[in-house]
C-alpha cells in the first residue's frame, strides 16, 4: 500500500511541477504581449517616420525591456527589416522575444530617408 501511495505522490508531484512550469510560461507570453502592445502604441511606425526615428532604444516596461532597430537596406531595394525584441530574465538567464516587421519604402525615397508605405509583422513564436 505504502509503495502504491508513493508512485502516485510522485506522479502527482512530477505533473504539478510541469503545470506550474507552463504557467509561467503562459504569464511570460502575456507579459511579452502587454509590453508589446504598450510600446509599439507609443513608438508608431508611421508612414511618414524617417528611418532613423524607427529605431527605439532599450526601455524599460516593469520587468521587461523593449527595443527596437532597423537594419540597413543594404541591396538599395528600399525594403528594410525592423526588430522588436522584448527581453526578460527567468531562472537567472536572459530570456527574449522578438518581432520582424518589414518596412517598404521606395528606393528614390529612402535617399531621403522618409516614410514607409507598408508594414507586414510576423508574430512571435
Amino acid at each position: 500500500a505504502v509503495l502504491i501511495v508513493s508512485v502516485g505522490m510522485v506522479a502527482l508531484l512530477t505533473a504539478t511541477s510541469q503545470c506550474l512550469a507552463i504557467m509561467k510560461n503562459a504569464k511570460n507570453y502575456q507579459d511579452v504581449l502587454w509590453t508589446l502592445s504598450t510600446a509599439d502604441a507609443e513608438h508608431i511606425l508611421y508612414p511618414t517616420n524617417k528611418v532613423e526615428e524607427m529605431a527605439v532604444a532599450p526601455e524599460n516596461y516593469g520587468a521587461m525591456t523593449y527595443e527596437r532597430v532597423v537594419d540597413d537596406d543594404e541591396d538599395e531595394d528600399g525594403l528594410y527589416v525592423v526588430r522588436t525584441k522584448v527581453s526578460w530574465e527567468s531562472r537567472g538567464r536572459k530570456a527574449y522575444e522578438e518581432v520582424l516587421s518589414y518596412i517598404y519604402i521606395k528606393p528614390d525615397e529612402s535617399k531621403k530617408k522618409t516614410g514607409g508605405t507598408a508594414a507586414v509583422t510576423v508574430p512571435p513564436k
